[in-house]
């Protein structure tokens, strides 16, 4: 990346422009309510400056296609179970 400027916590923003994913904070008297972004529900979201936002966007990314396999190997593990089962089942009668 020559000649492009990479942005650093040092010259990052300290306060996060509202967008579309997130909500800006809400506030009832001294309290601020949790906001929802990431299937995170969390008061410290309000903290986030945009490199963690960024970061969470892509890590939030990377759980939901590992939370995807997981669930696709666990169907394969079942129907492999329930095949064998039904063996099981034969063999029982069948003796």
């Amino acid at each position: 990346m020559i000649g492009a400027t990479m942005q650093t916590r040092a010259n990052a923003p300290t306060c996060v422009p509202v967008t579309g994913t997130q909500a800006a904070p809400k506030q009832t008297g001294n309290k601020l309510k949790k906001i929802e972004i990431f299937g995170l529900k969390a008061l410290w979201l309000h903290f986030a400056d945009e490199m963690d936002l960024r970061r969470l966007a892509i890590l939030h990314l990377r759980i939901r296609r590992k939370e995807r396999a997981l669930h696709e190997l666990k169907e394969e593990q079942r129907q492999i179970r329930r095949k064998c089962t039904r063996r099981m089942q034969r063999a029982r009668s069948s003796s």
